[in-house]
């Protein structure tokens, strides 16, 4: 059974496209320095021919990889991609602050102290915090009232939509009460506003702000929603919004 390989309309497009131009440019353009270098005789001693004969392997071996991309290419439905989590093919817009640096710099990014403590209960126990044994600077900054409003916060994170509620028998009036609205984030004031979309592994390309859904950022954003933290390494996001991105799942 082949590998299956998921990937945006745009870059199964890239693909053929990059398949045709090695078929009908690369390759006889190849062959026929290979038939010109031959022509020249001893062959044990003719570096235009061993070269030749080099990028010929390259251009079979790169043919062979995509084929076998395109045979198991599971290309996302733009239709079907739901943009109330992070999902492949979508465009995640995030507050990305350095923690290292400590609160007050993550504070100037549109985060709050909860949201710092947040970012780290997603990959270590409070005691791992409270310790202090990450180093890093803004651990010194939090006390224990910062703790335990974030983890109990953290706690009661299971969100449901309002409609799910009024399911579950609760009414207007307790839903009023009883469910906090998501604070809207003036992005104005925010420093570190970053887009990132997030696409197959063999699309990726870092520079334009495409990253892979395998890769550190793009796998621990995966199924996150709006509003939610999380932290890779020294870095915290801060997910601002989530929407598709039209070009990269274009048809």
């Amino acid at each position: 059974m082949p590998k299956e390989y998921i990937m945006t309309a745009q870059g199964k497009r890239e693909l053929e496209e990059r398949l045709e131009r090695i078929k009908n440019v690369e390759m006889p353009a190849v062959v026929e320095e290979i038939a010109t270098a031959r022509a020249q005789g001893d062959l044990s001693e003719n570096a235009e021919y061993v070269l030749a004969r080099e990028h010929q392997a390259k251009l079979q071996g790169e043919m062979d990889a995509i084929m076998e991309k395109l045979v198991g290419a599971k290309v996302i439905d733009e239709k079907s991609i739901n943009d109330d989590v992070v999902s492949i093919g979508c465009a995640v817009e995030v507050i990305e602050a350095d923690v290292a640096e400590g609160l007050a710099a993550v504070e100037k990014c549109g985060l709050t102290r909860a949201d710092v403590i947040a970012g780290f209960l997603t990959r270590m126990s409070v005691s791992d915090m409270k310790s202090g044994s990450f180093g890093f600077a803004i651990l010194g900054e939090l006390n224990n009232e910062d703790y335990a409003t974030a983890a109990g916060e953290l706690m009661a994170s299971k969100r449901y939509k309002k409609e799910e509620l009024l399911d579950k028998g609760f009414t207007e009036a307790e839903l009023s009460v009883k469910v906090k609205g998501r604070n809207k984030i003036d992005k104005s004031k925010c420093e570190g506003l970053k887009v990132y979309t997030i696409v197959g592994s063999h699309e990726s390309d870092v520079l334009k702000g495409r990253i892979s859904n395998e890769s550190r950022v793009g796998s621990a954003l995966l199924n996150k929603a709006e509003n939610d933290v999380v932290m890779v390494g020294d870095l915290l996001f801060k997910i601002v919004d989530i929407f598709v991105d039209k070009k990269a799942v274009k048809k």
